[in-house]
């Protein structure tokens, strides 16, 4: 399974009219893109910040969206005032099986990067120690990783019930990506935190592959 990840800059106080816009429009014409399956919209309530993760079936599907997704996107944030900060392309190398949950109403993101040299002992650590440990979190409801093999890098998203949970295992999640970078010997950036604004939910079966 593939991912696109597009960064958005925007005003909060405009966050519930992207919330309307997402859900009447784009949701709908993304659902029609052939491999399509699922999406969030996440934002930062304080700053406007947003992040978006679309997921594909395949790399091929993926690519055949670019041009679509790019007009959906130019659409969207005219609409509600926004800017798009950058549009990253990646791999699913690691996740808990289905990718968007209802549950979820608060994420912690982290990118991180490994570099080409380190990128397959990367995604082992991911998937041997900080997944499993992720898990044990509370109000843990599940979690994705990508990552660009070619350039080594990518990014990190732990979701969860509430964001009373999120902060109070802050420490706990600080200590597993302390461990999972010295484990490695490569960076993985200081997390940050948002809400889930939207989603589209994930068809039944679309797990990584």
């Amino acid at each position: 399974m593939h991912a696109r990840k597009t960064t958005t800059k925007g005003s909060p106080d405009q966050l519930g009219k992207a919330k309307q816009v997402i859900e009447s429009q784009l949701i709908p014409a993304a659902g029609s893109l052939p491999g399509f399956k699922g999406a969030y919209w996440l934002a930062d309530p304080e700053t406007g910040a947003g992040l978006a993760f679309t997921f594909y079936d395949t790399k091929q599907s993926l690519e055949d969206s670019a041009q679509a997704a790019t007009k959906l996107r130019g659409d969207t944030t005219q609409q509600i005032g926004a800017d798009v900060v950058s549009v990253e392309e990646y791999e699913v190398v690691a996740d808990t099986g289905q990718k968007v949950h209802k549950d979820a109403s608060h994420v912690r993101v982290a990118q991180f990067e490994f570099g080409p040299a380190k990128i397959e002992d990367g995604i082992s650590m991911l998937k041997q120690f900080v997944l499993p440990n992720a898990q044990k979190l509370p109000g843990f409801v599940g979690g994705f990783w990508l990552a660009d093999r070619a350039s080594g890098k990518g990014v990190g998203v732990t979701l969860f019930d509430s964001k009373e949970n999120v902060v109070a295992t802050r420490e706990q999640a600080n200590k597993i990506r302390t461990e999972g970078a010295s484990r490695i010997g490569a960076p993985i950036a200081e997390f940050k935190e948002y809400e889930v604004l939207t989603r589209a939910e994930t068809p039944a079966g679309a797990t990584a592959r």
